[in-house]
């Protein structure tokens, strides 16, 4: 729930940045939901068109690397929601290191922003990640909030906070009202992101028993993201302000290990893999990847996030907006349990 302060989307003309994205096709769903008149901003009207069939969505082509065709994309727009990011290939070896990261995420935003400004448009949400803070900031032994200095160490961390300056930075050149969303993992996508994958891998068993570390992980449902964004859209107190949102809780990958056998009906088994077995195995899969250039199952980086902290505080989202979260991962572990075993069965 949230408070009173937020204005109706009803009728309102938006337009989505990263519409055919994971978080991208909630929010529309949930614009059209709320009787919004949807746009929505693609390279491919055609693709994006497949996913709301008979849907009355305002397809707009245009290209944030390309600023000259975003001159008109903003045409009758009240507000907007900025989504678009690169989403990496499959089997690329650093994710967060690819160089597409910076002239769609940072470029690309600065582009936005010189449109918005010289627009109608009021109202600018910006959907950024966590990663802007840079991973220190989540594994300091307390939750990280908004007061802590961004130190991203990824091309893609930085892209989002640069992206995130160039959003500010408009609100307080512009009679504008902008804010930005900090998301950590998100979950609840239908057999897509890291819990997802996690589930697939524990029920076709590639995922060993996994050690007892007390690390502390922060997750939102995709329907909190969505339901925060469209506070944040309608809100007046949020002008020029950063958020971070979180389901309230911490998870560590042992926990969650346990939940998703418990919810496959399996047993817990009584051992584990030694910490330093796994050391060993990611060294080497990281030694294989800068020779031979791809993906390993494990590396140093996939295990330093599978027992590593990244533990953040949305604090100042429920004092100051009165926002609850509706989801836990507790509660959601055996819907997405029984998702992944239906498409496995339908696959």
């Amino acid at each position: 729930m949230t408070g009173g302060h937020a204005e109706s989307l009803r009728g309102v003309p938006v337009l989505v940045t990263g519409a055919t994205g994971k978080l991208g096709r909630h929010l529309v769903t949930a614009l059209l939901g709320e009787g919004a008149r949807v746009a929505i901003l693609t390279r491919d009207c055609r693709r994006a068109g497949a996913l709301w069939p008979g849907a009355p969505i305002d397809c707009r082509r245009a290209d944030l690397t390309d600023a000259a065709s975003l001159n008109a994309v903003l045409d009758g727009i009240d507000t907007v929601f900025h989504l678009a990011s690169y989403s990496p290939a499959p089997g690329e070896p650093d994710i967060y290191e690819a160089p597409s990261h910076w002239p769609i995420t940072a470029i690309g935003t600065r582009n936005l922003t010189r449109v918005v400004a010289v627009s109608q448009v009021r109202h600018l949400v910006y959907a950024s990640s966590v990663k802007a803070m840079g991973d220190a900031a989540g594994a300091r032994g307390r939750p990280a909030d908004e007061d802590d200095e961004p130190q991203p160490e990824t091309l893609y961390g930085r892209a989002k906070l640069d992206a995130e300056r160039s959003i500010l930075a408009l609100g307080l050149a512009q009679p504008i009202q902008v804010s930005v969303l900090r998301l950590p993992m998100v979950y609840g996508l239908k057999g897509q992101g890291n819990v997802a994958r996690l589930i697939d891998a524990i029920a076709r068993r590639r995922f060993p028993p996994w050690p007892r570390v007390d690390n502390r992980r922060s997750a939102v449902h995709v329907a909190d993201a969505v339901r925060a964004l469209l506070v944040l859209a309608r809100d007046p107190r949020v002008n020029g302000q950063v958020y971070l949102v979180t389901d309230g809780r911490q998870y560590s990958t042992r926990w969650l290990y346990e939940r998703i056998c418990l919810a496959l009906g399996r047993p817990i088994p009584a051992w584990a893999v030694p910490l330093w077995a796994l050391r060993f195995a990611a060294e080497l899969g990281s030694r294989i990847e800068r020779v031979s250039g791809r993906s390993m199952p494990l590396n140093l980086n996939g295990l330093s996030k599978l027992t590593g902290d990244a533990w953040y505080s949305s604090e100042k989202l429920r004092r100051e907006l009165e926002f609850i979260p509706e989801h836990d991962l507790e509660q959601d572990i055996p819907r997405m349990v029984s998702e992944s075993l239906a498409a496995r069965r339908v696959g």
